[in-house]
């Protein structure tokens, strides 16, 4: 999911003859678009409609017309100009599928507009890969993160991929997993509960909250989880892991600090595991110090 404003500068768009897009849009070759793309490949997509929350570069899109054979892709994004993007990329990629690409046009937080909502009750799926980590200059994390490591959250200068990592913490209190960085994925899935009720969804996530924390997700929100793919990639530098040190934090002393283990490794077939602390000592040491963490695609079923 991309939120950025329009006076984010842009880089070409490979494949796109003369089309600027955001840096922070969905590179097609990023350990993260090509694992979303194989659980995309597992889901079944084969003559079925989709709804793509967060449409980046449009690399989804195509991939998932050409691909795994959708009937029909709609999709929408924070970003305005991004829908527009990915259909001229679908044109250029496959012009004998771009009239089986419909772009929600504006500014679309989640399915939240009329069109947005109206579209999404006619679908099969809804597919996304949303921020998992709170905007550290959000007032109520920075709270929660002084009441936890004695340290104010750092504010950085805004980066032209900063809402491309982070979500608004504050926005989505009211939803239970918002406590572990999930708000604005349940969010969605209480949403598509509600237009949609027999829709599948396929998320792409980071597994540094654990994977027990993620399936509990779909479980409270009324879906069955399946694991669709998996790898491990590299810590993202930009993204502050913080959050994932404050939650550790939270969980001292409760009796149930087995039950959240933040999941990160000092090496890349996560053979070497580290806590979240660990892995911000090492970072704090170096920033340049690699530390991996899983990524993962999961299907939720609804449960009637």
């Amino acid at each position: 999911m991309t939120m950025q404003s329009d006076s984010t500068l842009a880089t070409p768009l490979t494949g796109v003859s003369g089309a600027q897009v955001p840096g922070f849009a969905f590179d097609p070759t990023d350990p993260w678009t090509v694992t979303f793309q194989t659980g995309l490949d597992r889901a079944g997509l084969t003559g079925r409609r989709v709804y793509e929350v967060g449409v980046g570069s449009g690399a989804n899109i195509a991939f998932m017309l050409r691909h795994c054979g959708a009937a029909m892709v709609l999709g929408s994004d924070l970003d305005p100009r991004l829908p527009l993007l990915a259909q001229r990329l679908v044109a250029e990629v496959a012009p004998d599928l771009v009239h089986r690409f419909r772009p929600i046009s504006g500014s679309v937080s989640l399915i939240d507009t009329p069109v947005a909502m109206g579209e999404v009750t006619a679908v099969d799926a809804v597919v996304a890969c949303l921020p998992q980590v709170p905007d550290p200059e959000d007032a109520l994390y920075s709270q929660f993160h002084l009441s936890q490591l004695a340290a104010a959250a750092a504010l950085r200068d805004r980066a032209a991929d900063h809402i491309a990592h982070y979500y608004p913490w504050t926005a989505f209190q009211d939803y239970p997993f918002n406590a572990l960085g999930l708000g604005l994925n349940e969010a969605l899935l209480r949403r598509v509960r509600a237009y949609a009720p027999r829709a599948e969804v396929v998320l792409n996530f980071g597994c540094r909250i654990g994977k027990m924390a993620l399936f509990a997700l779909f479980e409270a929100n009324r879906y069955r989880p399946e694991e669709l793919a998996s790898c491990i990639v590299r810590q993202h530098q930009g993204t502050d892991i913080s959050f994932f040190m404050a939650v550790e934090a939270a969980m001292r002393g409760t009796g149930c600090e087995q039950d959240l283990v933040c999941e990160f490794y000092a090496d890349p077939a996560g053979k070497w595991p580290l806590s979240a602390s660990e892995a911000k000592l090492l970072l704090d040491a170096d920033p340049a110090t690699p530390i991996y963490h899983e990524i993962c695609v999961l299907r939720g079923y609804p449960v009637p």
